[in-house]
Order: C-alpha cells, then sequence, then structure tokens
C-alpha cells in the first residue's frame, strides 16, 4: 500500500481547445478546471475528462497519478477500463448485425446458442437480454468461487451461464444483469465466427480510428493503460480483477479522446440505421430502468430558460479500480465523459456538475434532482 501523493493537483495535465485568448469558452474550460481541481483535493480525485458542446470541446484534461508506485501521472491519452459502460458497445454491435440480416431481436436466442441450456435458449430473446428483463443472476461471482488469473474462455463463459437459474419470467421486469451481456457477446461470436474483440475492431475500433481502446486480456494489458485504485485509510491500494470474466459487460479500455469520437459518431449518422438508433435511445419507465438497449434514457434540467426538460442518453461503469461515466444532454448537444482509476468517488454528482458549468451555472446552484442523475 502507499500513500496519497501530497497536492495531487498539481499533478493535472491539461488540455484545452483551441480559441482565442478571453473567449467565453476559455473561462468556462477555467471554471471546470477549478472545479475538478477540487474534487483531486478533497476527494483524491484520479483519471481523465472531456466536456464538448455544439461539436467543440469545451475541456479535456488529466488529473493525478496512473501509476502509484511508478509516480506515473494520467495523460489525456491514458486508458481506462470502462466496466459496464461496455455494454452500450455491445448493445450497437447487436444492432449493426440487425441492420445487416444477420441478427433478430425476437426470436428465442436458442438459434444463435445451440448450446445454452434449453430452457434459456427458447425463453430469452435479444429484446430480453438488451432490455435486462431476463431474469439472470446479475453477476457471474455467483457461478464462481473465485475468479481465476487465467483468462476465462467463452466457452467456459457459456458453461457458467448454463448453470444459471432465472428469478423470474422472462419479460415479466428489470432487473440488472451482466450474464445478459455475455449472452450477446456470445451470439456476437456465434453469428460472425469471430472473437468478440475482432468484431469490435472491425465495425468500430477501426472505422472511428479508435486507435486506443479495445478488449482488454491478461496477455494484452494496453501500454497506456492507467492502474486502478481502492482508497483506504492511509491512502490507497492497487485494486484490479480479471475482466475476461466480464465478456460483452466489462472488459473495453479506452480514452476520453476516444469516447467522444464514438460518441459523436453514435449521435450523427452512419454507425447504426435510424430504426436502430431510435430502439437504442428509447427508454422504458422508471420500474423498468428506463434502459433501452444498452443505454439508460432518463430526463435532464436544461438550463433555467429552457422550461422544457431534456434527454439525457448515459451509460457508467463500476469495477475495482475504476469508474465511468459518458452522458449524452441531447437538446444542448453537450457530451461529458469522466474516466476514473479509483474508487469510491462520486462520479454522478461530478457529471451532474460539469453539465451545469457547461451550462452557464453555477456547479451547485441546483440540487440533482431525481430524472437528472
Amino acid at each position: 500500500m502507499s500513500s496519497h501523493a501530497p497536492l495531487l493537483s498539481l499533478l493535472a495535465v491539461v488540455c484545452f481547445a483551441s480559441q482565442a485568448p478571453g473567449a467565453p469558452q476559455a473561462s468556462v474550460s477555467a471554471k471546470l478546471d477549478a472545479h475538478l481541481q477540487s474534487y483531486v483535493d478533497k476527494e483524491g480525485f484520479r483519471g481523465a475528462v472531456l466536456v464538448a458542446k455544439d461539436g467543440k470541446v469545451l475541456h479535456r484534461a488529466a488529473y493525478g497519478l496512473a501509476d502509484e508506485k511508478g509516480r506515473r501521472a494520467n495523460q489525456v491519452d491514458s486508458q481506462f477500463l470502462i466496466g459496464s459502460l461496455t455494454k452500450s458497445f455491445t448493445a450497437v454491435t447487436v444492432m449493426q448485425l440487425v441492420d445487416a440480416g444477420t441478427l433478430d431481436l425476437n426470436v428465442p436466442i436458442s438459434r444463435y446458442l445451440p448450446k445454452l441450456r434449453a430452457d434459456l435458449g427458447k425463453s430469452l430473446t435479444l429484446h430480453l437480454l438488451l432490455k435486462h428483463q431476463s431474469g439472470l443472476p446479475t453477476h457471474l461471482d455467483s457461478l464462481v468461487e473465485r475468479e481465476s488469473e487465467t483468462d476465462v474462455s467463452s466457452a467456459e463463459i457459456l458453461r457458467l451461464i448454463n448453470t444459471a437459474r432465472v428469478s423470474f419470467k422472462p419479460g415479466a421486469k428489470h432487473e440488472y444483469s451482466n450474464l445478459n451481456y455475455h449472452l450477446a457477446a456470445l451470439i456476437i461470436e456465434a453469428v460472425t465466427g469471430k472473437r468478440y474483440a475482432e468484431v469490435l475492431q472491425e465495425k468500430t475500433f477501426g472505422p472511428l480510428a479508435m486507435t486506443d481502446s479495445g478488449i482488454e486480456r491478461s496477455t494484452n494489458v494496453p501500454p497506456k493503460r492507467a492502474f486502478g485504485y481502492a482508497k483506504e485509510l492511509l491512502g490507497v491500494s492497487r485494486d484490479e480483477n480479471n475482466v475476461s470474466y466480464a465478456l460483452g459487460s466489462g472488459d473495453i479500455y479506452s480514452t476520453v479522446d476516444d469516447l467522444y469520437a464514438w460518441d459523436q459518431a453514435l449521435f450523427g449518422s452512419g454507425l447504426v440505421s435510424a430504426p436502430s438508433k431510435k430502439r437504442l435511445f428509447t427508454g422504458e419507465s422508471r420500474a423498468l430502468g428506463y434502459y433501452g438497449y444498452g443505454f439508460r434514457i432518463q430526463q435532464y434540467q436544461r438550463s433555467p430558460g429552457s422550461k422544457e426538460r431534456g434527454v439525457l442518453v448515459r451509460h457508467g461503469g463500476s469495477m475495482d479500480g475504476f469508474l465511468s461515466n459518458l452522458h449524452h444532454y441531447t437538446e444542448d448537444q453537450l457530451t461529458v465523459i469522466v474516466l476514473g482509476n479509483v474508487r469510491p468517488f462520486p462520479i454522478r454528482e461530478l457529471t451532474f456538475e460539469l453539465k451545469e458549468i457547461a451550462l452557464g451555472l453555477e456547479p451547485r446552484s441546483r440540487s440533482r434532482a431525481e430524472l437528472d442523475e
């Protein structure tokens, strides 16, 4: 275990968007940076952040240490595990295959996974998986006594899922489960004949020039990846797990720049069809988790001059040593990306406050309402 570095704020690496001196954007950047520095000082935040509005980057910065022992600072191109934000990528890949006519959202998944236990294969569809309405357990943890340091294979994940029991009739309610997205990734592999990592590279990472993103395994930890940490009484300690157990649900690493490129493509045109985009971004009621396909869809508070609420499309991730958030505030064309390599940390509060500053408000002048998380 090692202690926090003194004055971690000195380790911030900040890159502002190009702009004329004294422009309003510079003022917003300074306010965003000052607020982030307060989180570094008070909460020990370490990570990278990107805030963009109307297609222009307002603030892009890195804070704290990527490697406590080696005293390596986080950089704006540092790579972070993004946890459950991976699910958004899996959902988009499924919809790309739907657009191609390769997958059907509403047929029993036994069509694609004949080795899946018969009762599961016949009762589940991709629609139910992507909506988290399968009734499957939340994690593989309930099926595995202890994670191995050796990477687990897709075949082994399927074997483990075959020992699972559903807790309610599929479609009856919403209950978040990583197993849903394990199965979606296994289906992607089955119909393409390729590894999940290869499909993501061909369909998303490659076309969008996301050169610092990929699927992590113990044999290919990326060179610029920050180490994950847990807060302790006297400092922090390394805290990471084997992400091969998170196939399709939490095994992607990325950077703020790559995620912003993905965000802009996703809300632009060409990545998926208009009907597929509608499915991705059509949420449910609170009882059904506000969940679309791989995204939570909620309302958000716009600036005081706007009476109507806007539509927030979001997902985050939390895993050993890492936290992530990607929030897209549709009507304001505002994107907030926060990647962190220490836990616990109030990432949702910070994301909300960065949004407020970008909208020209004081960060804590309004409370974070129930529908603005």
